[in-house]
């Protein structure tokens, strides 16, 4: 996969910390970018940021202390993101969790809020910042190709507060393809949204989840990648300069989407996104 350096470039991803989100903020620190992680936690984004300053060499790299998970909290960290003078060329948005059960104070599905409408936020906090910045690009978390076949019969119009878990796995995949159509087809020329794949990345993921799962988890990290390399093709390939809209795979190979993926879905999505988001506050 092609990659440039990306020395005067910034880049900034949610769920920097640990898991996808660090791997791949480490292998943009190695090309050169300026990387702000953005983390729930001051403990951890120290510890991250040192992690990735010791792997790349590379001393430009910050972190934002906020929460995505509400409109509000979205807000306050592009606002400390644009208090840094600098636009953004990159947005990586890599939180999600598999083991959430219950809802938010708002009524919302935790694992939907996390897996889909944290991104939605995060993304409709930053885009003034997209914006300013010629040919900017935002990526989303995905998951493999053979899970986005299967996607079919989602709701487009809200989400059940009855929803099983992996239920709302499934919807947040189809919501976050369906985003980044809608974007594609009205955001700013060169204000790119993708969804990827990351392949198998060493992550905590797993870790608080039933015994049976923590153990695939502990097997799969001994095989598992500490770089996201389609990150690093995605975010600097000029190649890919005003590609939007599609599904990548961990080599970098846009994936057909699933019939689902329609420009009425996408617009009603976008909608119930508005007002799901607006319950956070």
């Amino acid at each position: 996969m092609r990659t440039e350096r990306m020395v005067g470039r910034t880049v900034v991803v949610s769920g920097g910390a640990s898991g996808v989100g660090l791997a791949a903020a480490k292998g943009l620190a190695r090309l050169g970018a300026r990387v702000i992680i953005v983390t729930r936690s001051e403990t951890n984004g120290r510890r991250a940021t040192d992690a990735i300053r010791l792997d790349s060499g590379f001393e430009d790299v910050d972190f934002v202390v906020g929460d995505v998970g509400s409109r509000s909290g979205a807000r306050l960290v592009a606002d400390s993101v644009a208090a840094g003078g600098r636009g953004v060329d990159v947005v990586i948005s890599a939180v999600g969790s598999v083991v959430e059960r219950g809802l938010t104070p708002a009524g919302v599905p935790r694992s939907f809020a996390t897996n889909y409408l944290a991104h939605f936020m995060l993304i409709r906090a930053m885009t003034p910042l997209l914006r300013a910045t010629p040919n900017s690009r935002v990526l989303i978390v995905g998951a493999a190709p053979a899970v986005i076949r299967r996607l079919r019969n989602v709701q487009v119009d809200g989400v059940d507060p009855g929803i099983t878990a992996s239920r709302a796995l499934t919807q947040s995949l189809a919501w976050k393809l369906l985003l980044a159509h809608h974007l594609e087809r009205t955001a700013p020329e060169g204000f790119t949204v993708n969804v990827f794949h990351p392949g198998l990345v060493r992550s905590n993921l797993l870790s608080s989840a039933p015994l049976a799962l923590r153990l695939v988890g502990a097997i799969s990290n001994r095989f598992a990648h500490t770089y996201c390399a389609v990150t690093d093709h995605l975010a600097s390939d000029p190649t890919l300069t005003g590609v939007g809209g599609r599904m990548f795979d961990n080599h970098g190979r846009s994936v057909t989407l699933p019939a689902v993926v329609t420009d009425v879905h996408a617009a009603s999505v976008w909608e119930a996104s508005i007002l799901l988001a607006d319950r956070t506050d």
